[in-house]
């Protein structure tokens, strides 16, 4: 689905040239600070985010609503706040 197609995110987190190591924790304080059922849009450039960010997602029960490979590096992920 192209990056206009979308869901509308309540916060928008852009992590460029952060390591996986770094944005899943990143990710887990910024949803924490958000009310149930809001959606985060994480925007990344690490290609390993591709495995560690749905893994994070089912581990952590907060549903991964969609992901949008731009390109060979970047990734736009939709998560739901539990």
């Amino acid at each position: 689905m192209p990056q206009d197609q979308l869901a509308k995110p309540d916060v928008v987190l852009d992590a460029p040239g952060l390591a996986c190591v770094t944005l899943t924790p990143l990710i887990k304080q910024q949803i924490s600070e958000m009310p149930s059922g809001s959606l985060l849009e994480v925007r990344t450039d690490d290609p390993s985010a591709r495995e560690g960010v749905p893994a994070w997602s089912r581990l952590t029960g907060n549903p991964l609503v969609q992901t949008v490979e731009e390109d060979a590096r970047h990734t736009t992920f939709l998560i739901r706040r539990k």
